[in-house]
């Protein structure tokens, strides 16, 4: 069994695939510090709660946004799988072109989202990664990589909000009915915070769907906060919140360590 993890700003997601199958997944807070064997224990206790054997997992794929983290959670992966982990990186096989300044500064998250996207619903594509931050990128029909945007993550922002004001106050950014005039400052920062978001994205398909190769452009969103952003778009947005976790596995599949003779 495959072992994949995606290490991110606010969590780390976690999957465990048999074959094709995603037979677990789970997030794991990075705002608490860790070691090694405390990743390794809390992983072990998902697989226990999920009744996956320690000695089916045998293998591990990794991507990392996160550099102080990256060692501690491949150390946690060996612990785990008794094998060292594929690391998303420089020289990863992704099966699609990279046309940006450095393809290196290709994060390994992004390049799973899209090798996923391009498998599963084919080309060309704008997909949108919705979590502490909100990437937006374009890929066109000869499935070349084109770049996209960062935008900042709907929950940091309302934070932000919070902390960088005196009088507005905590708000929740759940599922009431959004109105594009708020009449008190709590609805007034949810308006602009979800429908604001909402806009920006459809804002952003709108440009890239009119560059050359991106007519008919499908649109894929995962990433923890893509219901809230995607659900007031104009745009119709197909929801994948396994997109990272499926793409992870297509990348170990295509730069699997050959077995030794």
């Amino acid at each position: 069994m495959l072992l994949a993890i995606d290490v991110g700003n606010s969590n780390i997601s976690l999957g465990i695939f048999k074959g094709e199958n995603l037979l677990m997944k789970g997030k794991i807070s990075v705002k608490t510090r860790r070691s090694a064997d405390e990743y390794a224990a809390i992983v072990y206790d998902l697989m226990g709660m999920n009744r996956i054997s320690r000695e089916e997992v045998n293998s591990c794929i990794l991507a990392s946004v996160v550099p102080e983290l990256t060692g501690l959670v491949e150390d946690a992966a060996r612990i785990i799988t008794g094998a060292v982990p594929l690391r998303v990186g420089p020289g990863i096989r992704t099966g699609f072109r990279i046309r940006i300044d450095d393809p290196s500064q290709l994060g390994g998250d992004l390049a799973a989202d899209t090798l996923a996207a391009l498998t599963e619903y084919g080309a060309p594509l704008v997909v949108i990664d919705a979590g502490t931050v909100t990437t937006i990128i374009a890929v066109d029909r000869d499935r070349t990589y084109l770049g996209g945007c960062i935008l900042p993550g709907i929950r940091p922002s309302a934070q932000l909000l919070k902390e960088a004001t005196a009088l507005l106050p905590s708000i929740e950014l759940g599922d009431k009915e959004d109105a594009c005039l708020g009449r008190n400052s709590a609805d007034a920062m949810r308006c602009g915070l979800l429908l604001g978001s909402a806009m920006m994205v459809d804002g952003f398909i709108d440009r890239y769907a009119a560059l050359p190769g991106m007519a008919g452009a499908k649109c894929i969103a995962t990433g923890g906060s893509a219901p809230l952003v995607t659900a007031r778009c104009r745009r119709e947005i197909r929801q994948d919140p396994e997109l990272t976790l499926k793409g992870l596995r297509y990348l170990y599949e295509a730069n699997r360590p050959k077995a030794k003779r």
